[in-house]
């Protein structure tokens, strides 16, 4: 028998033909449709840390990659999505992308964010998962909420990829 789960509580920000930014709980959501623009990092960065600011204990920022195949992002979005990932404040907890495509250019697309994920002091380490239930269990402890779930997180990812 199939098990149900409520509707998730997602808050749409913004949609385009190219993402989403979204909220779910205390994890806001960046779902792109298509090839990665600086249009969508500079848009998510600065809808995240109004609404972060907001959130107690802080929130962390998921960005979610399509599943058919896509290019790496060229060097414009690289250098907005260094921005992004660097950006002070207390309230940013963690980020993470979710890769879920399995196969060579998975592994491969995995490894370059690794390398444009950023290093040291500049920003939180790199987080790249391959499966809702993999950001769940990372989300869940950055964030201390017992209540982000796999299918909580995948239902939310599901709610804006049809935003």
């Amino acid at each position: 028998m199939a098990t149900s789960f409520p509707p998730a509580n997602v808050e749409l920000l913004e949609q385009t033909d190219g993402y989403v930014v979204a909220t779910w709980r205390r994890l806001m959501l960046l779902v792109w449709r298509g090839q990665a623009n600086v249009a969508g990092v500079e848009r998510s960065r600065a809808l995240f840390q109004p609404w972060a600011e907001r959130q107690p204990g802080g929130a962390a920022f998921l960005v979610v990659v399509p599943r058919q195949r896509t290019g790496p992002p060229d060097e414009a979005t690289r250098a907005a999505m260094q921005r992004a990932a660097s950006a002070p404040g207390g309230y940013l907890k963690g980020i993470a992308t979710l890769i879920e495509a399995e196969g060579f250019i998975a592994a491969s697309a995995r490894a370059i964010m690794m390398r444009l994920e950023p290093r040291g002091t500049q920003g939180p380490a790199p987080n790249i998962y391959r499966t809702p239930a993999e950001v769940a269990a990372w989300a869940a402890m950055v964030l201390q909420d017992r209540e982000v779930t796999p299918e909580g997180l995948a239902e939310a990812i599901r709610v804006a990829r049809e935003g």
